[in-house]
């Protein structure tokens, strides 16, 4: 299916009940206001990234969907905004203030043309997302199929230094007796914290940040043997950010299957950009081998005594919008 087409809304579907008690899950579009957001580049290890594609996106749908990943590198993305919904009842509600850290992986969406596969768009995986707030994480995973998972946050100051830390009730080796607890995932340090190195410039509107950002991206990619198109990278930063996710729900009786399973697609729309730059030096990641949460292992992370250097770096201040999604394959 192709992103351009429009679907028809179904018109049988029954009315979402709310609760009367806590907050609502959040009627779409969702709006991100206020955000403070750093993103990282790390490499990692082009077979781990196609085969969390497979698990993820491709193998569910047998065939019909096929996302590849685009570069060996994921992006390690720390934020802090004030969520809230574009629904007109719901905004009323407030905003809800959110700590949250992901993992992004950039794939190339295919297109069956036939009996082959050819290349139609670019699209970013969220595979993994820790956030510390529990009715943004219910809405996430509910609405779209984010696997958000709860996370403690030690926070930055300032966002132009991203020094961060993630905690999770982790277990760090599975048998019969361990007991869940809160564990160390991950830290992100500078790699000279004396220094307080604070970026060199700024960019004052998105038209410049995309001008500043396409060739950094395209040096990054450049040590990418494996892209011949390189060139098909500046899709990411002059036309609209899709993100895609497994969205799934386990059924109650055959509780090995799911009761509802799909792959859905989502645009993300910057909204209103007020300012953002590179990062000053370098950063590293650590990252705590644990049983529950091998993220290194999983990633593919190329880790060198459990830590990693940064590759690329930047930071941003603006508002943005995830829009309403569409079924690019369902389960029958």
């Amino acid at each position: 299916m192709i992103w351009s087409k429009k679907k028809a809304l179904r018109t049988n579907l029954p009315d979402y009940v709310d609760s009367d008690i806590g907050l609502p899950v959040f009627r779409g579009p969702y709006l991100q206001q206020d955000t403070q957001m750093a993103v990282l580049f790390f490499q990692a290890d082009a077979d781990r990234l196609t085969a969390l594609c497979d698990r993820y996106l491709n193998a569910p749908s047998e065939g019909q969907t096929k996302y590849v990943p685009f570069m060996s590198h994921v992006a390690v993305v720390f934020a802090e905004t004030l969520a809230t919904s574009g629904d007109e009842r719901d905004r009323r509600v407030g905003r809800l203030p959110e700590t949250e850290a992901s993992f992004w992986i950039l794939t190339v969406a295919m297109r069956k043309v036939g009996p082959i596969f050819v290349p139609d768009r670019l699209v970013w995986f969220v595979p993994f997302l820790f956030a510390n707030e529990g009715d943004v994480i219910a809405t996430g995973r509910e609405v779209y199929g984010f696997n958000k998972q709860l996370g403690q946050f030690q926070k930055p100051p300032v966002i132009q230094q991203p020094e961060f830390s993630i905690d999770v009730m982790g277990i760090k080796e599975f048998k019969l007796e361990a007991e869940g607890r809160v564990e160390r995932l991950l830290e992100m340090q500078h790699t000279d914290r004396a220094t307080g190195a604070e970026p060199s410039g700024t960019w004052s509107s998105w038209d410049k940040a995309k001008a500043a950002i396409t060739p950094e991206i395209l040096k990054t990619l450049a040590t990418d043997s494996k892209n011949k198109a390189v060139e098909v990278a500046t899709l990411l930063v002059t036309h609209q950010m899709r993100l895609v996710f497994l969205k799934q729900f386990r059924d109650v009786t055959q509780t090995q299957q799911a009761c509802y399973q799909a792959i859905i697609e989502a645009p993300l729309m910057v909204q209103t950009f007020r300012q953002g730059g590179f990062l000053a030096g370098e950063y590293v990641m650590t990252v705590n081998p644990l049983d529950s949460h091998p993220l290194a292992d999983v990633l593919g992370l190329r880790v060198e005594n459990g830590a990693q250097r940064s590759r690329l770096g930047l930071w941003m201040k603006l508002d943005f919008m995830l829009g309403e999604g569409i079924e690019i394959w369902k389960a029958e």
